[in-house]
């Protein structure tokens, strides 16, 4: 029972999938669910994804994949993306460039970001979409998977940046949580890739993770909820990009 109401929870929080009586701290109790809640989003995308393969060229069937993976989760993912970039372009110390990520007003790094990435993704999407529908199922259930055990990942090794639902959510993940998230992504890949190469692609979270986690720390203090968005994002387009160099 505790395992369903972590799930619950999980989605609950993660997505805009209505689910009752879930909770933010039954949430990160259960982050080590993330990966498995990779794979219902993925899932969903791929029933829109079937659709659009044999009604839209492949470039309209990108977006609409995209586009569904994003209202999945309320966008809060790419809004931190924004907010890091913003964050990031703020000259001064760690707590003005704290400030400028809480500032509602989206700046220009944060939108010329998004764009970069919105436009990766499109076009590595829609590129997977023309080697065939087997691969692009595929691509999406990996780089789904992949990018939020980014998350939780990175939610490990990093520091609280500041006090608040960021820092709860930080100091919750223990080894446990990375040791059963570990192990249910590589099952969970292994089963979608059915032990092929493609596999590989989703290694590549590991230097993105990495190299968010130095740059978050340098600039903000630490980890926060908006840096752990940004690298679900960032690691989902590493991950297509390399499917696109293996395939």
């Amino acid at each position: 029972m505790r395992l369903i109401k972590g799930i619950k929870d999980v989605i609950g929080f993660f997505t805009i999938i209505p689910i009752k009586n879930g909770d933010f701290e039954g949430a990160a109790d259960h982050a080590y669910l993330l990966p498995v809640l990779g794979a219902l989003i993925a899932v969903i995308c791929s029933l829109f994804a079937v659709l659009s393969f044999y009604l839209f060229p492949p470039l309209v069937t990108g977006m609409l994949v995209f586009l569904v993976a994003l209202i999945i989760t309320g966008f809060n993912n790419i809004d931190g993306l924004a907010d890091v970039a913003d964050g990031m372009m703020v000259h001064g110390d760690a707590m003005r460039k704290r400030s400028a990520m809480k500032d509602t007003r989206l700046g220009i790094s944060g939108l010329v970001s998004c764009i970069f990435l919105i436009g990766l993704d499109v076009a590595a999407f829609s590129e997977l979409a023309l080697l065939g529908l087997s691969i692009f199922i595929k691509s999406i259930l990996l780089s789904e998977v992949g990018s939020k055990y980014a998350m939780l990942l990175i939610s490990y090794l990093g520091t609280p940046s500041h006090e608040g639902l960021g820092s709860v959510f930080l100091e919750r993940i223990g080894n446990f949580q990375i040791a059963a998230g570990s192990i249910l992504t590589i099952l969970l890949v292994l089963l979608v890739s059915f032990a092929g190469q493609i596999a590989l692609a989703v290694l590549l979270v590991i230097p993105v993770v990495l190299i968010l986690t130095l740059i978050a720390r340098r600039s903000f203090g630490g980890v926060s909820g908006d840096v752990i968005g940004a690298c679900g994002e960032t690691s989902r387009v590493a991950i297509l990009l390399g499917l696109l160099a293996i395939c």
